[in-house]
């Protein structure tokens, strides 16, 4: 009795082990902008966000028709869309920034390369360490930044600001191969475990049986 509980218990705490899209906070800032990152983060940090959502793809214009970037396809920024505003002359697609954190998992040890298409500026920091430092006002650029990651979750802070003209961001990110995608791609996943993580970790190692098995012995 004492065994088919605790192979029930590993079971049930190797269920809950989930893998899900990366899924990032866009919160975008209406009415200011600076070129320094350590203004926009104190910005953030007092006031609130004029407007915010959830997004496993971060790729944004208030230019469809002229942004170029390289994955096709392209949303409107959270604060335009929510009124419907479109164009590169309207005041919420004028002077702005974003601030967008989270969380994304990969799968395998190895160098990551991080890629923006901006217009304006963009700072990335991953797992708090600045990846791509573009503090100018341009059209757009491609910009890119490498870290070395290991198997697991890692966390992404980034913002961009606008100033005038177009507004766009496309953030993407490829590993050795070359192969550049957004975060919503399956190599991305985070991966949640319950808690508590040693519990959890120390069941499934003294049982040793796979998520399929344990389908089986549940249904």
């Amino acid at each position: 009795m004492k065994k088919i509980n605790k192979i029930l218990l590993g079971c049930s705490l190797l269920l809950l082990i989930t893998t899900v899209k990366a899924t990032l906070l866009v919160e975008q800032f209406d009415d200011f902008w600076s070129q320094d990152v350590n203004d926009l983060k104190n910005y953030a940090n007092t006031n609130t966000a004029s407007t915010s959502a959830f997004w496993n793809i971060i790729d944004f214009t208030d230019d469809p028709a002229g942004f170029v970037g390289a994955i096709p396809g392209s949303n409107p920024w959270p604060s335009a869309a929510s009124v419907g505003a479109t164009g590169t002359s309207h005041p919420l697609n004028d002077t702005f920034f974003v601030k967008i954190t989270g969380d994304f998992g990969v799968t395998t040890d190895d160098t990551y390369t991080f890629r923006t298409f901006n217009d304006d500026g963009v700072f990335l920091y991953i797992d708090g360490l600045l990846t791509i430092n573009d503090p100018n006002q341009h059209p757009e650029q491609q910009f890119t930044g490498t870290q070395f990651l290991t198997t697991g979750n890692h966390s992404i802070e980034l913002y961009f600001f606008e100033n005038l003209g177009e507004a766009s961001l496309e953030f993407s990110v490829a590993d050795s191969s070359g192969q550049f995608t957004h975060l919503d791609a399956s190599q991305f996943q985070t991966i949640e475990v319950p808690e508590p993580i040693i519990l959890t970790l120390i069941s499934i190692s003294l049982i040793g049986f796979s998520r399929k098995k344990c389908n089986k012995m549940i249904n």
